[in-house]
């Protein structure tokens, strides 16, 4: 098990970083060129960025200012990656949101819109942003932003989570949006989001449900998963039936991105545990869909 993360761990910085390459393909060659705007913080980085062209600031080095821009929003966002959300992560963090401000930064931006038709350049330019996300996030990449404040969020909070931020985030954005540019603008931006939202959803599966079943004779494990995921643990006092000997049955539900970290911590805290995953259980009464 713990030589199999390893190698795991070595494709998903590959995927994390092919995720922002094509990302910042169809930004730059699709939805930029058309004067359109995303959501999310690269929409708040959009906008700070056509504020500085208005007083003629547009490239730093040659290089595209909105790239720059988006890192330096995700400064103090990397913060509560590493203090609250945990090292993992901070480190998917970096690697996102260094991945997307370079390749945004760096990636040829044409100065009219590749496809004379808008409708089929914003559907082709949301299906491979979209596709770029969901490619990086299903890796257990971040490309920081308010996913990574949502995410924290809702291990704090019940009632939060990325899908609730995100959506109170991008109403303010667009409506800012239709105090600075024409309706026509913010009509076509809110139709790219949503194609990038849809092929997002249909690329990176967050919510499919995974139960966990871990038989361990260390004692503390159920609260750790408690305390570093947030998520609820039952536990049960076993019997080996040819041993006699005592363990602890813990079984939690948690979606099937939450495992890896899971299981690290289980083998971690007891090399010797046995864990069934079961994928696709159905769940019903309290339980949080972090989206």
């Amino acid at each position: 098990m713990n030589n199999f993360l390893p190698q795991k761990r070595g494709m998903q910085v590959v995927w994390i970083i092919v995720g922002c390459l094509i990302y910042a393909v169809g930004l730059n060659v699709f939805i930029i060129p058309m004067n359109l705007y995303s959501g999310g913080a690269v929409g708040l980085a959009q906008l700070l960025s056509y504020g500085a062209g208005q007083i003629g600031i547009k490239e730093i080095a040659g290089l595209n200012l909105y790239g720059i821009i988006y890192l330096l929003l995700n400064i103090p966002i990397l913060f509560i990656a590493w203090f609250k959300i945990g090292k993992t992560f901070f480190i998917n963090t970096i690697l996102g949101t260094v991945g997307i401000s370079l390749f945004t930064s760096i990636v040829p931006t044409p100065a009219t819109a590749v496809i004379a038709d808008p409708v089929i350049g914003i559907i082709i330019g949301g299906v491979v942003t979209g596709a770029g996300i969901g490619i990086m996030l299903t890796a257990k990449g971040s490309g920081g932003g308010i996913e990574v404040i949502g995410i924290w969020m809702a291990k704090k909070y019940a009632g939060m989570s990325v899908g609730k931020l995100g959506t109170i985030f991008n109403l303010i954005l667009y409506a800012i949006y239709l105090l600075v540019f024409d309706i026509s603008t913010v009509i076509y931006s809110v139709v790219y989001l949503f194609f990038y939202t849809v092929t997002l959803d249909r690329m990176h599966f967050q919510n499919i449900n995974v139960r966990m079943l871990i038989f361990t004779k260390k004692k503390g494990i159920a609260e750790a998963i408690m305390k570093e995921t947030g998520r609820g643990v039952t536990q049960w006092n076993g019997e080996g039936a040819f041993t006699s000997e005592h363990n602890y049955v813990l079984v939690t539900i948690v979606n099937k991105f939450e495992v890896e970290d899971i299981l690290n911590m289980v083998y971690l805290l007891d090399p010797e545990a046995f864990t069934t995953v079961d994928e696709g259980v159905k769940v019903y009464g309290n339980f949080q869909k972090r989206v």
